[in-house]
This record gives structure tokens, C-alpha cells and sequence, in this order.
């Protein structure tokens, strides 16, 4: 048996960015890396539920209405450079190009020309089985991730991984949108052949490969709703247990191998807004 709960936060992260082609692309951004959180409580009879976020976790876990996105990496954010990745773990970039093709590439170190910031969460309650579990979606009922002006978020990804697994990383495309043909650049070479669209660079070791792009549409994560029905979607972000602190991991970069990651993309702002919804299922005998 499944109740629904839509008891999830708003997180709003405002980007300014412009971009410059030269030898590398560079791209220029702030944010506010804040998370604002409406919480609340369900109770079904006996049966409580309180989602809960958090910028810090362990012991020092406390509910907040707005929690800070701490930046993991210590790298100066004012600059955000095109990379590209298959898993979240291992990024490359180009450091120079040669006839506008990019075509020798190096891993990214420490984390740089991309933003990765970490919050905690957590899904409390009592007079559930210990098999219940909440099945986390994205909700975007109250906007479809704020609003952008052009095209910025055609090339940028934003990618979630839960308590460090790098098997539960998720990659979304954040619009379905494309940049006018003519304004879509297809400049990266490996072994002489120029990736097509729907491939990212991938590393092995000891250079890069080419990879089908992990990404996926936020709506195959995104709940819908008609009427009084709620339609669950394809994909689950994460089925938490509860009363279990989870970290959560929050990647923002611009896809370098994607078609839209070109001039287009220059003098861009976007208000990006992720809601989150969670389904509350008992479990087996539930």
C-alpha cells in the first residue's frame, strides 16, 4: 500500500554565466548555492512523516528551512570551463583546441571549471514497518526549473549522486530544448572521428574514450499530476530508508561535447528550481 506525501523542499540556485570561445571556451558564473526547504509532517492514523534537509550531516544534522549547498570542491568558482563525464567521478576537459577542433584532453583535477556542492537529507517518522521506504521523484508542478533567458541550460547537466555510490549517480538534462541548428557546434575528435550527438567523453585511465551520453530527461524523474491523481514516473532518484541521514551530491557543469555548448550560450541567466516528491511505500506485507 502507498500513501503520497508531497513533503519535499524547493532548492533555487541562480547562475549568471557568459561564454567566450578562444583556443578553450570559458564560461563565468555565481550563485547563491542555497537551498530553500518548505518541510512537512503527514500523519495517517498512528503513522508520521517529516522530510528534513540539512547543509550539514552526522551528528550535526539539524532541519532547516533554508540550508546552505556547501561547496565541496576548493576550487575559485568565477570561472566554470566546458568538461565533459560518463559517471560524475572522472571529468576531462580540453585545454586547447587546434582549427576550433578539440582534440587532446586531460582529466580534470581537484575538481576544477565545475561546481559540486553537498547537502543532507533525511525522511523521519514513526509507526511505519521497517520495510517502508520513500521513493524520491522530482516535482515541477510550480515551474519547470524556474526560468532561463536563451539557451544556457540546453548545454549544462545537473548531476545528483546519493551517500557517495557511484552506482546511484544520476545525470539530467535539464531542458529538451535545442539551439537553432546553425548555432550547434560539433568540435570534438577522437581517433580522427568527430563525436556525434548523444556522446560525452568517457575516461580509462589513461585518456578518454568515446561513451554514449548517461543523461536522461528530468521528466523521467518527474512526478505528473491530473486531476487528483498523481502518475509516478519511469525513474526513482533514491528510495530512502527511514530515519536515515543520506548526503546528497550536487553537480552543475556545462557538457563540453554536447552541440549546444557554443557562443549561444554567452551572457545567460537561469533560475533553476528542483522540487522534490516523495511516495511513502510500506514494503513487502505492506
Amino acid at each position: 500500500m502507498k500513501r503520497v506525501f508531497r513533503i519535499w523542499f524547493l532548492s533555487v540556485t541562480t547562475i549568471a554565466a557568459l561564454l567566450a570561445l578562444s583556443a578553450a571556451t570559458y564560461a563565468w558564473f555565481t550563485s547563491n548555492r542555497q537551498v530553500s526547504t518548505n518541510t512537512a509532517s503527514a500523519r495517517t492514523g498512528e503513522e508520521t512523516l517529516e522530510l528534513q534537509v540539512s547543509s550539514i550531516g552526522g551528528s550535526g544534522f539539524r532541519s532547516e528551512e533554508t540550508a546552505t549547498i556547501r561547496q565541496v570542491n576548493s576550487q575559485s568558482q568565477d570561472r566554470l570551463m566546458p568538461v565533459s563525464t560518463a559517471d560524475l567521478v572522472n571529468f576531462v576537459y580540453a585545454p586547447s583546441t587546434n582549427g576550433g577542433m578539440a582534440s587532446s584532453f586531460k582529466k580534470v583535477e581537484k575538481e576544477e571549471y565545475l561546481y559540486h556542492g553537498r547537502l543532507y537529507l533525511r525522511a523521519t517518522g514513526t509507526g511505519w514497518p521497517s520495510s517502508a521506504r520513500l521513493k524520491l521523484y522530482l516535482d515541477q508542478s510550480d515551474g519547470v526549473l524556474g526560468e532561463a533567458s536563451g539557451t544556457l541550460l540546453t548545454a549544462s547537466r545537473l548531476g545528483l549522486t546519493f551517500d557517495g555510490s557511484a552506482s546511484s549517480a544520476v545525470i539530467l538534462r535539464l531542458t529538451e530544448n535545442e539551439s537553432p541548428r546553425g548555432q550547434q557546434v560539433y568540435n570534438t575528435v577522437i581517433g580522427g572521428q568527430t563525436l556525434e550527438k548523444n556522446q560525452v567523453l568517457a575516461w580509462n585511465g589513461t585518456g578518454v574514450r568515446a561513451a554514449g551520453d548517461p543523461s536522461r530527461a528530468i521528466t523521467d524523474y518527474t512526478v505528473s499530476f491530473e486531476h487528483a491523481s498523481v502518475t509516478e514516473p519511469q525513474r526513482t532518484l533514491l528510495e530512502m530508508e527511514l530515519n536515515r541521514i543520506y548526503t546528497v551530491d550536487v553537480y552543475f557543469y556545462l557538457e563540453g561535447c554536447d552541440p549546444d555548448c557554443s557562443d549561444s550560450v554567452s551572457d545567460q541567466e537561469a533560475d533553476i528550481h528542483l522540487a522534490f516528491y516523495g511516495v511513502i511505500d510500506r514494503g513487502e506485507g505492506g
